[in-house]
């Protein structure tokens, strides 16, 4: 087993199942684990596709095992947690009316040149919900969500796996969306 699976290994299995109270804190150190384990596991999974096999074969690894990747922290962290953003490229990642509120409200935020938070929770009833934005930070990211000329091999394929598809013509720095964590609290 590889040091770096053995590590993400063993943070995953410190969480505990429930969060012990509704405190901020509680959530956000679940919440920041969590979403440092999709961004791991997702980032990791597709740098390797890219640096084996291109950036075709990644995105259609994309197309393929990004939901399934992110069922999987969620089983192996007892947490749901899921990708969203308002330009989504798979439907499945739509933001909710929620979600879409706090997305616009980061956007005017840094439109107006103003940091984001690096994280917010919001609570409802036993569940906390925990917020964080996911910016374009990589060059790796702009190959596939940067300006895509669509008569490209690239821009042929991503049309091809993603019909619908909205969330290409980003730049370093955009707000490209958020992971949400679900994080269930006895109040």
């Amino acid at each position: 087993m590889k040091v770096s699976t053995l590590l993400f290994s063993s943070l995953l299995l410190s969480l505990p199942i429930f969060a012990q109270n509704s405190s901020n804190e509680n959530s956000a150190k679940i919440g920041d684990t969590v979403s440092t384990a999709l961004i791991q596991k997702l980032g990791g999974e597709l740098k390797a596709q890219m640096t084996k096999n291109g950036l075709i074969a990644a995105l259609g690894f994309c197309n393929a095992s990004a939901p399934s990747l992110t069922h999987e922290i969620s089983t192996m962290t007892h947490y749901t947690v899921k990708r969203v953003s308002m330009l989504e490229r798979n439907p499945q990642n739509r933001a909710n009316a929620t979600e879409s509120s706090i997305l616009s409200r980061w956007q005017e935020k840094l439109t107006a040149g103003q940091p984001l938070p690096a994280y917010e929770i919001a609570a409802d009833g036993s569940m906390d919900h925990y917020y964080k934005p996911l910016l374009i930070n990589n060059e790796a990211c702009l190959k596939c969500h940067g300006t895509v000329d669509p008569q490209s091999e690239l821009g042929r394929a991503i049309k091809a796996a993603y019909p619908n598809d909205r969330a290409t013509g980003y730049k370093m720095g955009d707000l490209r969306g958020m992971i949400v964590v679900d994080i269930p609290v006895e109040r």
